[in-house]
């Protein structure tokens, strides 16, 4: 049953309750013979009417008030739910994340929702704020905030929508725009912009295409302006598609748990390094600005190379280093001469080069192993085959493309966000997603706990706690089970 018809249907029962009682005081005042026999046609038994008279209207005014409480109640609280798009106002979000098969249906595959996007959204401050900014709830303060560094070149109402499935004035946002983006685009990205302090955005940027360019001094720039941000103690580096699966309380606590490690993808390299006309140690990538505080070794040593997704969770003290501490531009537009796939390269490298001491970093051990560890910013299905096997029976550049029959994974996930998700395709697992997070912020709602042991006992986040002390010893081994081995789609 949607939130709606359950709006109307306790309506109606107060409504037959009220009418009810009316009805029911009507006939015990002219039915009753002994009360208008002729016998009793006398001051006493006209006195003992009025006086019942009374009471009974005392009783329905009683009522009545009764019933106006219990409408504001209802109205009240129909107010502070979530607030729906109307394509998928209809949608009942729980029944999915009950696990309702037959209903799943009615609104996947051939029934699919997807966005109908508003050729003209009010962008004025008092309209953009409405949107996103809870005003009908109040949010308790973070210990630390959580700054986003998102690159976007289109659907503005999806990156609205995850401002406010984020939004806390503790947090901060800046977006990178795609110089090729449309230009009606880039002006509603400027108007909320104006609206809302912590909300940065950068200067055109150079273009970024699919095979990586500019990527990385994209996000570089967004940390570059966010360090200057006071009260976040971890940056996510995001793209335009990427969807958050925790609400602003989860990512503080799984935060905290890290500890101020990273969480990077950490993946064999590629082959994509060009060493015939590069050389990739700190000396010749001028990465220290003042070598003379540098060991020569350091200086002198090749970095270690791996490859991953250019989604991370940095710490603070990590982009103080990489902004502050050394200078990455050769490093970066070394990496901008390759064809493609050139973003997935720099975050995971200087990640696993221990040896230049950025903080909250691995090592390269686990990969000489041949082994790969945890990695819990990004969830992203992967497929070479059929499309068949996605859920959603859809996929681009070899990832599905995540439909509603994602959303009880998105639920139960230790993953801090998805990729990806598109408005034109679906937009019910956006809704869903937003009105989850919604409930779990301001409304209570626990339906999945933190798995806290998963996040604390992560390899790296072991590593990170221990690797200064004397007898640590490294093992690459996790003691749980990692979520790339769970079913996906629950």
């Amino acid at each position: 049953m949607s939130r709606s018809t359950s709006k109307k249907l306790q309506k109606f029962t107060w409504v037959t309750m009220f009418f009810g009682t009316v009805l029911l005081v009507y006939y015990l005042m002219f039915s009753s013979k002994s009360l208008f026999g002729r016998n009793e046609q006398n001051s006493y038994a006209l006195y003992n009417l009025r006086n019942e008279n009374y009471q009974r209207e005392a009783i329905i005014n009683e009522l009545r008030r009764d019933f106006a409480k219990i409408e504001s109640k209802i109205e009240h609280f129909y107010s502070k739910t979530y607030r729906r798009r109307s394509e998928t106002a209809h949608v009942d979000c729980g029944r999915i994340l009950s696990g309702d098969k037959d209903y799943l249906q009615t609104v996947s595959g051939e029934n699919r929702i997807p966005m109908v996007e508003n050729p003209n959204p009010d962008m004025s401050c008092s309209a953009v704020m409405d949107r996103i900014i809870p005003h009908d709830h109040i949010l308790r303060p973070l210990k630390n905030g959580v700054a986003f560094a998102r690159i976007v070149y289109k659907d503005y109402e999806l990156v609205e929508k995850q401002v406010q499935m984020s939004y806390h004035p503790q947090n901060s946002f800046c977006f990178a725009i795609d110089k090729k983006a449309p230009t009606r685009f880039k002006n509603q990205m400027r108007a909320m912009a104006a609206c809302l302090p912590n909300v940065l955005l950068l200067p055109d940027q150079e273009p970024i295409d699919s095979n990586g360019h500019n990527v990385n001094l994209a996000h570089l720039n967004c940390l570059r302006a966010l360090i200057n941000k006071p009260g976040w103690n971890y940056a996510m580096l995001l793209q335009n598609h990427d969807l958050l699966t925790k609400s602003v309380y989860e990512l503080e606590q799984v935060y905290e748990w890290l500890g101020g490690a990273n969480d990077v993808e950490l993946l064999p390299e590629a082959q994509r390094l060009d060493e015939e006309n590069f050389k990739w140690d700190p000396r010749s990538l001028k990465m220290f600005p003042d070598e003379s505080k540098v060991d020569e070794t350091i200086l002198n040593e090749k970095i270690k190379f791996s490859k991953g997704g250019v989604q991370g969770s940095m710490s603070r003290a990590a982009v103080d280093w990489m902004t502050r501490k050394v200078n990455l531009s050769t490093y970066i537009d070394q990496w901008n001469q390759g064809r493609w796939g050139v973003d997935e390269m720099l975050i995971s490298s200087l990640q696993i080069s221990a040896f230049l001491g950025m903080p909250g970093h691995f090592t390269d051990q686990c990969l000489k192993e041949g082994k790969v560890t945890d990695f819990i910013t990004r969830m992203v299905q992967w497929n070479f085959e059929d499309e068949s096997y996605c859920a959603s029976k859809y996929k681009r550049h070899n990832v599905c493309i995540l439909g509603i029959e994602y959303l009880r994974s998105v639920a139960s996930f230790p993953t801090l966000m998805f990729n990806k998700m598109l408005p034109p395709f679906d937009n019910s697992i956006i809704e869903c997603t937003a009105e989850l997070l919604y409930n779990r912020t301001f409304m209570g709602q626990n339906d999945h706990p933190l798995e806290e042991e998963y996040y604390k006992n992560m390899v790296t986040v072991l590593y990170h706690k221990h690797h200064k002390e004397h007898n640590y010893t490294l093992n690459c081994d996790p003691k749980y089970t990692s979520w790339q081995t769970r079913q996906l789609p629950l």
